[in-house]
C-alpha cells in the first residue's frame, strides 16, 4: 500500500513538473507504469474471484457441514480479496 501512495505521489510530482521533452516523457512512462500496475491487479481481482468461485462449489459438494462451512469461508474471503484488489485496481 505504501508502494501504491508513493507511487501515486511520484506521478503527481511528475505531471506538474512535466513541461516538455524529458520531464513530459517520463511522466507518461510513469502513467504507463501505474496503468499496467492497475490491470494486473485487475487479473489478480479476476483470479481471486475464480478462487471464490471455485470454494463456493466446492462448499455446495461437501458432504459434511463442517467441509461446507469451511470452502463457504475460503470463499468469502476470496470475495474480498478480490474486491479489495479491484478497489486497489481501480484507485490507480
Amino acid at each position: 500500500m505504501k508502494k501504491l501512495i508513493a507511487a501515486v505521489a511520484l506521478s503527481s510530482m511528475f505531471v506538474l513538473a512535466a513541461c516538455d521533452g524529458p520531464n513530459e516523457e517520463a511522466a507518461e512512462q510513469q502513467d504507463d507504469v501505474l496503468e499496467a500496475q492497475g490491470e494486473v491487479m485487475d487479473a489478480q481481482a479476476g483470479v481471486a474471484e475464480a478462487q471464490s468461485d471455485l470454494a463456493e462449489e466446492q462448499a455446495e459438494m461437501a458432504t459434511d457441514q463442517v467441509g461446507a462451512a469451511k470452502m463457504e469461508q475460503k470463499a468469502e474471503a476470496m470475495d474480498q480479496k478480490a474486491e479489495t484488489l479491484e478497489d486497489t485496481a481501480d484507485g490507480i
